[in-house]
């Protein structure tokens, strides 16, 4: 009975270690290409080619859920960031693709016959990716096309909506970062 219990045990430790590894595992896949789930979190920058600055986590629930606007008064909406997921008569220049004849919204997102939202690397391609075509745009003052990597587009969109944010209010300053800020977002590499 003895050697029943301890065998009893010793399996259930493996399979807590077993569990508890294909769970880490799970945590630590890539972003999907696209979803129809809203991530609550994302690492952004996981593979990075530059270790100067780390990952940057990103809590994508409270960007789309809690009062982030610019001026602080309302949810950002999900176009904000997932520009292609608009009507193409809703585009701003520089966008120019536009996948959705309605405004993605999470009510969108959740009804049984959504289309899936596509992850932002999708397009937006690491640095030396040649696998798609990368999407550039010129910019006033600036002779050549700037290549869209996914590390040019999360900070031109991250700055900039940050950099507005902190001028329209103040008092956000220190507390959100601005672009000059790079260790708020990222976590240094140990």
């Amino acid at each position: 009975m003895r050697k029943l219990l301890i065998l009893i045990a010793l399996l259930g430790c493996v399979a807590v270690v077993l569990v508890a590894s294909n769970s880490a595992f799970t945590a630590g896949q890539d972003i999907p290409k696209e979803s129809k789930v809203q991530p609550k979190e994302v690492v952004l920058g996981k593979d990075s080619q530059s270790d100067k600055y780390g990952e940057a986590p990103f809590n994508h629930e409270t960007h789309s859920t809690k009062t982030y606007s610019i001026d602080g008064k309302s949810v950002i909406a999900c176009v904000e960031c997932h520009h292609t997921d608009q009507p193409a008569a809703a585009l701003k220049a520089p966008l120019k693709t536009s996948e959705r004849e309605a405004v993605l919204t999470t009510a969108l997102l959740g009804a049984a016959d959504a289309k899936p939202v596509k992850s932002c690397r999708t397009c937006h391609l690491q640095a030396g990716d040649d696998s798609a075509e990368m999407p550039a745009v010129t910019y006033e003052g600036k002779p050549a096309p700037t290549k869209l990597t996914n590390e040019v587009a999360y900070h031109m969109n991250c700055n900039v909506c940050h950099d507005k944010s902190i001028a329209a209010r103040p008092a956000l300053k220190g507390k959100i970062p601005a672009s000059a800020d790079c260790l708020i977002c990222h976590k240094p590499v140990s």
